[in-house]
């Protein structure tokens, strides 16, 4: 029992860090939350839209391209069809000045390598075609770019649809990442650039290799780790925002984060060799940390929170057999302490604390228009509950050679 109080501080200490340092770090930059980096830079910019089996979508994330407001000379889109086998290549078509790159169904991360070779602009922005960039955005994004050192910025994904209940709390879900995002945007340790908007420096993807890595599940998160370690700067356009569609059934949202973790553990493990290196500046001795407590939270949460149960059962049970065999009463209330323990002090604070990050993250970013109502109490008390044992499934189908994209 000692090994389990000391996993369950140690477990406790680690969340208040992490919770903390995210507050703290909010505390500094709340004013600039939405800072305007400075004038615009309106470079020539070739924005790659990968799409498979996209013809519901496809459309309308093109025109949110076309209305950015993005100079027309300066704007090259590249839809690149993945082997496609609905209407998507034929509804590309109808849209004048957008080039069709059709090729062999060979995975989003080929397909983007392969885009960008064709592209004639220094910057490349990428695009889901399921996601919506709101107006102004690509500016937005690239105003960071002169800065010389940055070779990413990424902006505020937020969620489209949200009619049912797995859609309302992934909406509340990537409001959280987005407000945790631009704090570790602070830290120079922004470490994901999702598909859904993300722009890049052709050098300094030709630095890292060339492009995405093939071989990763998430080659978003893997990219980013990648400019990092490479010490070039990722960063996070707060005032970019871009709405895409999320899973709306169970299935597809299992296998999406199914993927996210296997592929977060193969990130991981190539870039291993990192962890605690000031070669890398943050990246070795703050991003792989970061990511690594985040593991060790929601693992070791898990297992503390079902031991503690199970115990609890189990001495129940014990109980309740004797009492009866004995013929005394099943329920005792001298049993019962009212008394909180220092262990639940804790509890409750960790609460407050990642309540307090929940609370400041809405408040922030108004325009996710997210209400405190039946979902936002599931999503906070079932939701969340998923993660760990989506890891769990996550580690142990890596280990067998999990590779379905």
């Amino acid at each position: 029992m000692e090994f389990i109080t000391g996993v369950y501080l140690f477990y406790i200490i680690t969340t208040m860090y992490v919770s903390l340092l995210g507050l703290i770090v909010y505390s500094k930059i709340r004013k600039e939350f939405f800072e305007d980096p400075g004038a615009e830079f309106n470079e020539g910019l070739s924005v790659i839209i990968p799409a498979y089996n996209e013809e519901k979508t496809i459309g309308a994330t093109i025109q949110a391209v076309l209305d950015n407001g993005y100079p027309e000379d300066k704007l090259e889109i590249i839809v690149v069809n993945d082997g496609s086998t609905d209407g998507t290549a034929e509804i590309v078509k109808t849209y004048k000045n957008i080039i069709l790159f059709d090729k062999p169904n060979s995975g989003k991360a080929d397909s983007v390598n392969k885009a960008i070779q064709k592209t004639k602009n220094e910057f490349v922005a990428i695009i889901d075609a399921d996601s919506y960039p709101t107006k102004n955005s690509l500016k937005e994004i690239m105003k960071y770019f002169a800065d010389e050192k940055v070779g990413a910025v990424t902006g505020a994904c937020m969620v489209k649809n949200r009619n049912n209940l797995l859609e309302k709390c992934q909406a509340m879900e990537y409001v959280l990442i987005a407000w945790t995002r631009k704090t570790l945007d602070a830290l120079h340790a922004v470490f994901v650039t999702p598909g859904s908007l993300s722009a890049y420096r052709k050098k300094a993807l030709k630095d890292i290799g060339g492009g995405f890595d093939k071989n990763i599940m998430t080659e978003d998160i893997e990219i980013a780790w990648n400019l990092l370690r490479h010490k070039w700067k990722t960063r996070m356009a707060t005032r970019a925002k871009v709405f895409t569609s999320a899973p709306s059934k169970i299935k597809p949202w299992y296998d999406q984060r199914i993927r996210w973790n296997v592929g977060g553990f193969q990130t991981l493990v190539k870039h291993w060799s990192a962890l605690g290196s000031k070669k890398y500046n943050m990246f070795g001795i703050f991003v792989i940390p970061f990511f690594m407590s985040h593991l060790f939270i929601s693992f070791t949460g898990f297992f503390v929170f079902s031991w503690v149960v199970l115990d609890k059962l189990y001495d129940w049970f014990l109980f309740s057999r004797y009492s009866v065999q004995q013929n005394s009463a099943i329920l005792d209330l001298s049993e019962i302490y009212l008394l909180p323990s220092v262990f639940t002090y804790f509890a409750i604070l960790v609460v407050l604390l990642f309540g307090t990050s929940i609370y400041f993250s809405l408040k922030t970013l108004k325009e996710a228009k997210i209400k405190i109502d039946f979902a936002f109490i599931f999503y906070a008390l079932f939701y969340l509950s998923a993660f760990p044992i989506l890891l769990i499934i996550s580690l142990y189908l890596w280990k067998r050679g999990y590779s379905k994209w």
